[in-house]
């Protein structure tokens, strides 16, 4: 994201407040590679608040100073093979264990307790990796006896396969109750079936042609979007479309990005004349774009 073309893009003070929101989301999850890629592509971009450039340069400074090793990772620096993300945290993981006897009977209370949705997802990272016994029996107890966030539950599931859990777990989402195959969840989301990529692929196509700014989150709201949706009606129906829908749930996420940034106003109206809409998908875009919609609107409240 941090080519050429950057330099070309306009950030609008609308704009700079929704990647300053995204910023604090990527820091509270610990994400700090995403965040030093994020304020590269923001610093290549062209804004009149010199104030929140001057804020991005100087977070982008102290990031490259505190995780040394991230910021080397993002350049491509050193020749020898780095330890894997996964290797580093299993082995971070067993040490803790080793210190903390209690530290996997803490991260499943923090589970339990009314955390934010940031420090939940930060503590099934860590579970994914821990090697004990009570861990996977509680987290699939947790997750059908309990009314969890989308987001978690999709993370939950992840959390078991990774941890080479097998089975069917039942468990209510979004007003549905469903059966969901926890060796057939997508263990990251690069590994969803090819009739869902080609969707991202064409948000992308229009954001960066109509929008170039949103291009950036358009894979992340994605991403949210399809584990908010994984494994409803809604999402054995997309494994089900054609080619003729990609367009109709692209420009239903694209209008999703714009009324996140933009509040509403034209984008609507707009959107649907940026791609030639087919007539013989079962969806319409008004019915995606309330699915997109809400799944903001859980995610982010008060966003939209």
């Amino acid at each position: 994201m941090d080519g050429p073309s950057n330099e070309n893009v306009i950030l609008f003070p609308k704009t700079v407040e929704y990647y300053q929101y995204e910023l604090t989301r990527l820091l509270e999850g610990e994400r700090y590679g995403e965040a030093m890629e994020a304020l590269r592509f923001l610093l290549a971009c062209q804004t009149d608040d010199e104030r929140a450039r001057e804020e991005w340069r100087s977070l982008l400074d102290w990031l490259q100073m505190m995780f040394p090793d991230v910021a080397m990772g993002l350049s491509g620096a050193g020749e020898e093979e780095e330890p894997s993300e996964t290797e580093l945290l299993r082995e971070a993981m067993a040490e803790k264990s080793i210190r903390q006897e209690d530290y996997a009977a803490r991260l499943l209370a923090t589970l339990s307790e009314h955390q934010p949705v940031d420090k939940r997802l930060l503590a099934l990272d860590q579970l994914a990796f821990i090697d004990h016994p009570d861990i996977d029996r509680a987290l699939i107890r947790w997750l059908s006896d309990h009314k969890l966030h989308p987001i978690i539950q999709f993370k939950t599931l992840q959390t078991l396969k990774k941890r080479g859990v097998t089975g069917i777990v039942k468990l209510s989402k979004n007003g549905e109750t469903i059966e969901a195959d926890i060796e057939e969840t997508p263990a990251g989301f690069d590994q969803f079936p090819s009739q869902i990529q080609e969707i991202i692929l064409r948000v992308q196509e229009i954001s960066e042609t109509q929008h170039p700014a949103l291009s950036y989150f358009a894979q992340e709201t994605w991403n949210e979007f399809l584990a908010f949706i994984y494994g409803s009606s809604a999402y054995r129906q997309m494994l089900l479309q054609d080619s003729a829908c990609v367009d109709i749930w692209a420009c239903a996420l694209h209008l999703t990005l714009l009324e996140r940034v933009f509040e509403g106003g034209k984008a609507r109206k707009n959107c649907w004349s940026c791609t030639a809409l087919p007539g013989r998908c079962p969806f319409n875009g008004s019915r995606l774009t309330g699915s997109c919609s809400s799944s903001s609107a859980a995610m982010f409240p008060g966003r939209i």
